[in-house]
């Protein structure tokens, strides 16, 4: 497996993860997809995103936004979209840890990442947890 920054030539594959990714664990919250909405997302996320890849095809996606901690002034990336396909699920920590590597390389210390609660949480929580990080607030959504 091949990981390496996104580029536009991923946008069609990626867009297909991030179908399966919103099918798989975002449909109960009422998403809906918007074609020019995902194309405006995917290029502004284009230089913070990273893309696993296996004999050319697209099996994997991390985009994220670096910003500044809402305390100071550090930077902080949060993940937008860390989905594998299923096949290739396993490889998942190496995308995360190249992510990380990529972080640390621009002194960026901190990474927000998210979870969904109707994905195996305890599992995913036990799994952030051993990589050091720490759960520090649920978000709830809701429709009004």
């Amino acid at each position: 497996m091949e990981i390496r920054p996104g580029t536009n030539a991923d946008y069609a594959e990626a867009i297909t993860l991030i179908v399966e990714f919103t099918e798989e664990a975002l449909a109960e919250y009422g998403i809906i997809l918007d074609p020019q909405k995902l194309q405006k997302t995917f290029d502004e996320l284009l230089a913070t995103s990273f893309t696993a890849v296996v004999e050319g095809k697209v099996v994997g996606i991390f985009a994220g936004r670096v910003g500044t901690d809402v305390c100071s002034d550090l930077p902080v990336y949060e993940e937008i979209i860390w989905y594998m396909n299923k096949k290739y699920r396993r490889h998942g920590v190496k995308l995360l840890r190249h992510v990380m590597a990529w972080c640390k390389e621009r002194g960026i210390e901190r990474m927000v990442l998210a979870l969904t609660h109707n994905s195996k949480a305890e599992k995913i929580i036990k799994f952030y947890n051993r990589l050091g990080f720490k759960a520090q607030e649920t978000r709830f959504v809701g429709r009004i």
